[in-house]
């Protein structure tokens, strides 16, 4: 979970609207350098502006659907009380999200409306997580919460923030007894893996007759009976870790 001490700086809290921008720079500056954002988003650099506006509306989306996502923060005291790191849960699998395509139609013959993106590479990425929570996932339906985003900015990494986070999606879990379930990239894997998060089995995205590819992995915590982790949560709370 972390080999940090507990940091009195940081505090966590549901986003809001008012947060947009500050939500927007942490996906920016926090996900460059996880491979999946590489492999969709090649040309952010050249086009930085088309890159935000992207964001801007992804993370809009998600604030804008609260019985379907649940978007957290975490702000620090020495970051003028601002995000400095992000997560996006998805508590009602059944709901169908709402929202537009991200500038780049599903249908390969139509031309994408933004120019950081590799549109091939973003399509096959969409598919392949789609096919891959539905295979080792989909079974649980509603008896899960997902966690589908999770970023730090790199100027506020190692002080358990993406920690936080986490531990919100598994305290919410045991309240539920539900699974609480991630497809994870390369990044994310160790971390989800020390919180005690198991390897259901990997998966390959990649466009046929490529060389370039990724690896994710699909990991979960199954459910637990209600109160089965209020011990666990005291203790992690005493730590400052939730």
């Amino acid at each position: 979970m972390g080999n940090y001490p507990p940091d009195t700086r940081l505090a966590l809290r549901a986003a809001t609207l008012d947060d947009l921008e500050d939500i927007a720079t942490v996906a920016q500056e926090g996900f460059p350098d996880d491979p999946e954002f590489n492999y969709r988003f090649p040309h952010r650099h050249d086009y930085p502006e088309d890159n935000r506006k992207w964001i801007l509306q992804e993370y809009r989306e998600y604030l804008e659907q609260p019985d379907k996502y649940a978007v957290n923060i975490v702000t620090a005291s020495d970051n003028d009380d601002r995000a400095i790191a992000l997560s996006v849960w998805d508590l009602s699998i059944s709901r169908a999200h709402q929202g537009g395509d991200l500038g780049v139609p599903d249908n390969p013959s139509g031309e994408p409306r933004r120019d950081d993106v590799n549109a091939t590479h973003f399509r096959q990425f969409k598919r392949t997580m789609n096919e891959y929570f539905d295979t080792h996932f989909g079974k649980y339906g509603d008896g899960q919460i997902h966690l589908w985003l999770l970023a730090t900015h790199p100027h506020f990494r190692h002080r358990g923030a993406g920690t936080k986070l986490c531990l919100w999606g598994l305290e919410r879990a045991s309240r539920k007894a539900v699974h609480t379930t991630v497809l994870a990239s390369p990044m994310g894997k160790r971390l989800y893996g020390g919180l005690g998060f198991t390897n259901c089995g990997s998966f390959i995205i990649q466009v046929d007759g490529e060389e370039e590819a990724l690896e994710l992995w699909a990991m979960m915590i199954h459910a637990k009976p209600p109160g089965g982790w209020n011990l666990f949560g005291r203790v992690l709370r005493l730590f400052g870790l939730s």
